[in-house]
């Protein structure tokens, strides 16, 4: 595998950048040459004549083991309101599980 530079450290700042990653110079260098490791190995495998190969849809052998969806009438709103420990008008209501970070 001939080891090309498809990508350069500005481009790869770049990309930091727009993924509001902050790297150091040392991160930014090995991150240069993990993507041109990448992008020179899909070149490799780029070059494998694919072309009598059988496309593959599934690693294993399997079938759709799923049911078909049967539609069924759902509990009444009113009854649902009704039965829950606290509730609004329209609405369930449940406690607090995430805070946000200004709570």
């Amino acid at each position: 595998m001939s080891k090309k530079n498809k990508i350069s450290e500005q481009e790869v700042k770049k990309i930091a950048e727009l993924s509001r990653l902050s790297l150091t110079s040392e991160e930014l260098k090995k991150r240069t040459e993990d993507m041109n490791n990448i992008l020179n190995y899909m070149d490799t495998l780029n070059e494998i004549d694919t072309e009598k190969v059988e496309e593959l849809y599934n690693v294993h052998d399997m079938n759709n083991s799923l049911r078909e969806d049967n539609y069924e009438s759902s509990l009444d709103k009113k009854d649902v309101l009704a039965n829950s420990p606290s509730s609004n008008s329209d609405y369930v209501e449940v406690p607090l599980t995430v805070k946000k970070e200004s709570q």
